[in-house]
Formats: structure tokens, sequence, C-alpha cells
């Protein structure tokens, strides 16, 4: 009885010095979300360019009708602090494009800054085009430059016209053509419109401009 007795207690010391060998070791934690500053844009008059009524009998025969420019404020605030940001832009109206109106539109225009005015009676209205002008952050000028796609890494000069998606649209502060870190943004947007030649109208009826566009603010 003695030595099973001896056995146990022999045992239970090992148990307990390999027990007391384990806790000798822990693991260390280091947590935390590091979070892309939040920025909201915003566009004046929700983002409305309105054009009002437009008399048939302006239209020119038999050839594409230039409108008035029209602008409205951007503006992009980040309240927690400063960040490399762009925008991108996509034509909501895409099948409404009408070919051959870039001339009608200015010069330097290509097929990636025409954006549709929307249909009626299944013809199409026109088209749109978008730059970006009076570029600041606080007070101090930015300028406007462009890259193919958020996967390229070459940047671009521009003159603000804006190409839709996937061509990504910042600004830089300096000579250097990379993106401005900044907290703030305020600008214009330019509008140019063109209504299609007349006999490709459905004039019968209302011909309502219907162009839709959405900007995307893009985290660089």
């Amino acid at each position: 009885m003695k030595k099973i007795i001896g056995l146990t207690l022999g045992i239970a010391c090992l148990t307990a010095a390999l027990g007391a060998h384990a806790t000798t070791a822990a693991e260390l934690s280091v947590r935390g979300t590091i979070k892309p500053a939040a920025c909201n844009l915003a566009l004046t008059g929700a983002g409305v360019v309105n054009y009002g009524d437009i008399p048939s009998g302006t239209l020119q025969p038999g050839a594409f009708t230039p409108l008035p420019e029209r602008t409205l404020p951007l503006s992009i605030t980040c309240g927690s602090g400063a960040t490399k940001f762009g925008l991108t832009f996509k034509d909501l109206q895409s099948a409404s494009k009408v070919s051959g109106i870039l001339n009608a539109l200015g010069a330097g225009y290509t097929e990636a800054h025409n954006y549709g005015l929307g249909m009626v009676s299944a013809r199409k209205t026109g088209g749109f085009a978008i730059t970006l002008r009076d570029l600041k952050s606080s007070g101090t000028a930015l300028f406007p430059i462009m890259r193919a796609s958020a996967s390229t890494t070459s940047w671009q000069t521009s003159d603000g016209k804006v190409a839709q998606f996937p061509t990504q649209h910042s600004w830089r502060s300096g000579t250097s053509l990379t993106p401005a870190t900044i907290s703030q943004l305020s600008g214009t947007i330019a509008v140019r419109a063109v209504i299609n030649r007349p006999q490709d109208l459905d004039l019968s009826r209302d011909v309502t401009l219907d162009g839709r566009a959405s900007l995307e603010l893009n985290y660089i």
C-alpha cells in the first residue's frame, strides 16, 4: 500500500511540474483598424443642370444644336483628415449616346467624353460633356490630372475634360504628377449639352433632356 501511495504522489508531482512549465509562455495580440478618411461629396442643387424650355424653332435645321454652357459647384470635405482621392464618372444613359456629335461639343473631345441625353420615342435626344474647373483646396489652386484606370500607376496632365469610367480623375498641387493630399476640395462642374438633329427627333411631342451621370469618390 505504501508503494502505491508513493507512486501516486510521484506522478502528481511530475504533473504539477509539467503544468508549471507550460504557463511560462503567452501570446500578445496587437489589433486595430486603419480606416480611410470619411469624405463627403456634394453637388449644389442636388446636381441638377436645368436648361428649361427649349423652343423647337431654335434648333438648327439639319444640324446639331449646341446649348449654352451651364455650371454648378462641387465640394468634397474629409472630416477625419487629409488624404488622396479622385473621381470616376459613369454615363447612366450610355445607350442614348449620339455618334458624330463630337464636333458640336468642341475641340479636344473624344467618344469617352460623350454622355447621352436620353431617348424619347426611341429617338436619341443628344449628348453632353463635363469639365472640371477652378479646383482649389483651402484657397490653393489645384490642377487636374487623370489616369486610364485605378489599376494604372501612371498619371498624366489633363485639361479638365471628364472621360468616362474606367478613367480616374484627380488633381495635383505642385509640378509632380501625383494626387495632392488634401482634406477639402472645391470646384466647378461645367456642362455642355448638344441637341440632336431635328429630323432625328420626334418634335410632335415634348422631348425631355434626360442626361444622367454618376460621380464616385475613390480613395487613392
